[in-house]
């Protein structure tokens, strides 16, 4: 396992301990190895992304990007106090992944330090947030005061108000207001992202990171915040982010790039082409983008009825992961096929309408 992780004593730079085998909790003594943009600043031992101020944001980052690809976990405690203005306390935090810099910053008051408004062209593009929301904004259908949810943003062009949703809680059972220290742990098993509140899990849906991680599979890793009308310290009092599946072969999800021929389905986290890609790449081979929603939804000819050895094969196939999690996707494994009425077909083992993502691999008839 690999971790990066904020030091009580300032001796110990973070360099020194991204290679440190276990996760612990300590304090703000240190912020070597932070970069802060905004109103963030360090008070004591803690991490104030914002003062109890109106109409401000701020935003910490860890200074280089650090390996998320293959899959990392991040824990932290927060607490939020000194609520006042309008809904008695806003407007949250949010944990963020971004390739835009270790400066980024995003709105103040809904924007939430990472997304822009529509009033404003400030945003942080490429990036995906799990955001801490504590002020229900009822024109963005905001499902509560006191929810978390996932979303993300493209490229400048692409950014846009309110920003994608991936997920949403309803209104949570824990109060985020409530002027207590409360644990998050975040953990990122290709290609499920999972947020754990006080020991619960709270929200499970797929990401595909790819779509703001750098060729090198890394991001910037931090925390955003904001305040408007309403305001609140929005306080971090300790953090970890590691890695402990750094060095385990995984399967990725590759972006909509990667298949210019076929469309992503609308809807889904995970691009799901409109239909399957089947291209004959030599005698009796043929290159295969198999739908993971479409039951036996490729096939090649097979006259002969001959076997048909598949090779090569990644990508992921998931299915109701809110209940699920990491056990509702598939891989390479779950790949089936049959011979019927001269051609060879090919299928995910329990696929339903409901799933998303793809298989792709190589199939040759012996």
């Amino acid at each position: 396992m690999r971790t990066a992780r904020l030091c009580l004593w300032s001796a110990f730079p973070l360099a020194a301990v991204v290679q440190a085998a276990a996760i612990d909790f300590p304090d703000f003594a240190s912020l070597t190895g932070l970069t802060l943009a905004g109103s963030a600043r360090q008070e004591g031992r803690i991490l104030r992304l914002t003062p109890s101020l109106h109409d401000v944001a701020g935003a910490a980052w860890f200074r280089d990007k650090q390996p998320a690809g293959g899959g990392f976990e991040s824990v932290f405690q927060f607490r939020l106090t000194e609520q006042g203005g309008l809904g008695r306390g806003a407007d949250g935090f949010a944990f963020v992944l971004q390739n835009s810099g270790p400066s980024a910053l995003g709105a103040d008051g809904s924007g939430g330090g990472f997304a822009l408004r529509e009033d404003t062209t400030i945003g942080i593009p490429q990036s995906i947030a799990i955001f801490f929301d504590t002020f229900k904004n009822d024109e963005i259908g905001d499902r509560s005061n006191n929810f978390v949810t996932i979303c993300t943003a493209g490229t400048p062009k692409e950014m846009r108000w309110p920003p994608a949703r991936l997920a949403s809680t309803k209104k949570l059972a824990v109060n985020l207001k409530d002027r207590k220290i409360h644990t998050v742990r975040i953990s990122y098993q290709t290609p499920v992202l999972a947020v754990y509140l006080d020991d619960a899990r709270v929200l499970a849906s797929t990401v595909d990171l790819s779509t703001v991680t750098g060729s090198d599979g890394a991001v910037w890793v931090g925390f955003t915040a904001s305040t408007g009308a309403g305001y609140e310290n929005h306080d971090i009092l300790n953090w970890s982010f590691s890695r402990p599946n750094a060095d385990a072969s995984m399967s990725s999800i590759s972006s909509v790039l990667m298949f210019p021929r076929a469309e992503c389905l609308p809807g889904r986290n995970l691009c799901t082409p409109e239909h399957a890609v089947i291209d004959e790449s030599g005698s009796g081979a043929f290159h295969v983008v198999l739908p993971g929603n479409l039951e036996w939804g490729a096939s090649i000819p097979n006259p002969e009825g001959r076997p048909v050895a598949t090779a090569n094969a990644s990508g992921r196939v998931c299915h109701n992961v809110e209940s699920l999690g990491i056990a509702g996707c598939s891989g390479a494994d779950a790949l089936i096929q049959r011979t019927l009425e001269g051609r060879t077909w090919f299928s995910v083992r329990g696929s339903v309408s409901g799933s998303e993502g793809y298989l792709e691999f190589e199939a040759q008839i012996q």
